[in-house]
């Protein structure tokens, strides 16, 4: 159920729409600890890759990981490395196959109509929408990030970590926090100092929770170091969905940090439960950006289906779209078809990023 309406309405109009026109005018492997369940115990050594910026992890899927039969099957049958190691950033990556998926607020999520309700009411220029569902095919497979990219992974390639989340500022984080007046943060009492102890220590940090602070243009200058690309809306729910048509793909609180279990901060890569692709984090923790322009009623224009879709080609907005909610919103969008944005160069402590690669 949504909590308090209005409560909604403020954070997410008001800290994360506002904030991107805001923004308009501002100019990584899986973890080790805390042990996270991703990869097989006693994986195989590497291969010769038929990929020439990746090193093979594994060839085979492993269906302890890869929980949906049909998912498995595809995957075995692209005869491509299931697990790999991209060399450029030491990222673990996962094959997704191609298929078809449907694309959306799921039939039964009645969450999504209550927020489009409440957005026509207060904000009917962002003309939010996760309606009409459509069917959506994915003609080539692509390799995805099995985490969020973590602060190391993100420092390797770029050179410097540019996340608010590191121990030296946890005590400022959580005063800043507690003295913003968009949410109500009365459920959750934590003094500065607690907040400090519940911190990761700053080496687990900077190596295992997820980069922010990160914009769509920061991720264009990381594409451009490794040959990665940012996945589109279409890949992200594609994957993240993983064969489930409901507006999560588990319980929210065993898959994803949230408003009402992170804490007021983000939590190391991999410790939820993994959806039926092996994939972590995709909701909750921190937003993901995509590759496509925003426009909020945009799935009007593919009623009908559509065929590897990249978005539409520009946005009114001038804005650029984000998945999978993070630990600073409420249940109600932190689900596989909810679509926020942000302006390309706007940076914010809710945002991060997953990359992809593709086969060729």
């Amino acid at each position: 159920m949504i909590n308090s309406g209005r409560n909604i309405v403020l954070m997410l109009v008001g800290v994360v729409m506002v904030a991107g026109l805001v923004g308009a005018s501002q100019g990584g492997a899986v973890p080790e600890k805390p042990n996270p369940k991703p990869a097989p115990a006693a994986a195989p050594a590497a291969t010769a890759s038929p990929l020439s910026w990746a090193e093979v992890l594994e060839q085979n899927p492993d269906p302890k990981v890869v929980t949906d039969a049909d998912f498995l099957k595809r995957i075995t049958e692209t005869k491509l490395p299931w697990r790999v190691k991209d060399k450029a950033s030491g990222m673990e990556m996962l094959l997704v196959p191609p298929g078809k998926f449907m694309m959306g607020a799921s039939p039964d999520d009645e969450i999504a109509l209550e927020v489009e309700k409440i957005l026509a009411e207060n904000a009917p220029q962002y003309k939010h929408s996760e309606r009409p569902q459509h069917e959506v095919t994915i003609t080539k497979a692509f390799y995805l990030g099995r985490t969020e990219v973590t602060q190391e992974q993100w420092m390797k390639v770029m050179g410097e970590n540019p996340s608010l989340f590191q121990q030296s500022n946890a005590t400022w984080i959580a005063e800043v926090y507690l003295s913003k007046p968009f949410a109500d943060w009365t459920g959750i009492k934590m003094t500065a100092e607690e907040a400090k102890t519940r911190a990761d220590s700053a080496a687990n940090a900077v190596k295992f929770n997820p980069a922010e602070m990160i914009s769509w243009d920061d991720c264009q200058k990381f594409c451009a170091k490794t040959g990665m690309i940012l996945p589109t809306e279409a890949q992200w729910e594609y994957a993240c969905r993983a064969g489930v048509d409901k507006a999560t793909y588990g319980e929210l609180d065993q898959i994803g940090w949230n408003f009402d279990n992170a804490n007021l901060t983000t939590h190391s890569v991999g410790q939820k439960e993994p959806n039926a692709l092996g994939f972590y984090d995709m909701i909750g923790n921190v937003h993901e950006w995509c590759q496509d322009w925003y426009e909020g009623d945009y799935y009007k224009s593919c009623a009908g289906g559509v065929i590897d879709p990249t978005g539409p080609a520009q946005s009114e907005l001038g804005a650029r779209v984000l998945r999978g909610g993070g630990w600073h919103f409420y249940a109600s969008f932190c689900r596989a078809s909810n679509r926020i944005y942000n302006t390309p160069g706007f940076q914010y402590y809710l945002l991060g990023c997953r990359f992809v690669r593709t086969v060729d």
